[in-house]
């Protein structure tokens, strides 16, 4: 399955949930909201345990903007890896750079972080990086190229881009216009609403 690029909306109707990888708004909007389709005011019933787990799922996909195919990878790493399975994937999805640059505040969401990446205007250590999944380590100094139009667009910051509070294993310099990652996220700290249990369920089968 391609990356989804159509309505964001319509994507928290169908979760019924809000994704702040795609955009932050008001929870009692989207509880107002019914799902999209003809029959969305009417569908009723009680949803499936396959259900449960797959919405669980692709919660995660469309927060971090993942293909199946990636996230299905980084699952088998974090089954791979000692304790809590499912917290090691949200670690490893946290870690991602596209989702850092995000979490410091820059931009409104992941997808926009993404394509300051790919456009070249993102260093780490002093080497340019266009990778959005590169993999962020303790330590690691993320920059924006020299004369790059977006460092003198977004710094300093006064305020996040988004209503995700900045999480304190990031510290921001605005004096030198950088991102240093001064230790591993934690749970408390991932500020999507899941059940990464469930996601792990859903792929431990298959």
């Amino acid at each position: 399955m391609a990356r989804y690029r159509g309505p964001r909306l319509r994507i928290i109707r169908r979760i019924g949930d809000n994704i702040p990888g795609l955009m932050c708004i008001d929870q009692k909007n989207i509880e107002k909201q019914y799902p999209p389709g003809e029959h969305g005011k009417t569908r009723k019933g009680k949803k499936s345990d396959y259900h449960l787990h797959l919405t669980e799922k692709q919660k995660i996909r469309y927060h971090y903007g993942v293909l199946e195919k990636q996230l299905r990878r980084y699952t088998k790493i974090a089954f791979r890896n000692k304790g809590n399975t499912g917290f090691t994937l949200l670690t490893i999805l946290e870690k991602r750079l596209d989702n850092v640059i995000y979490r410091s505040g820059l931009f409104r969401s992941i997808k926009a972080a993404r394509q300051a990446v790919v456009h070249n205007h993102i260093r780490i250590n002093n080497k340019s990086v266009n990778i959005p999944s590169f993999l962020i380590k303790v330590g690691d100094t993320i920059e924006f190229r020299d004369n790059s139009k977006l460092e003198k667009k977004l710094f300093p910051i006064s305020k996040p881009a988004h209503a995700v509070p900045i999480p304190e294993s990031i510290s921001i310099d605005n004096n030198k216009k950088s991102i240093t990652i001064v230790s591993n996220p934690i749970r408390k700290d991932i500020p999507i609403n899941i059940n990464e249990q469930l996601v792990i369920e859903y792929y431990s089968g298959r």
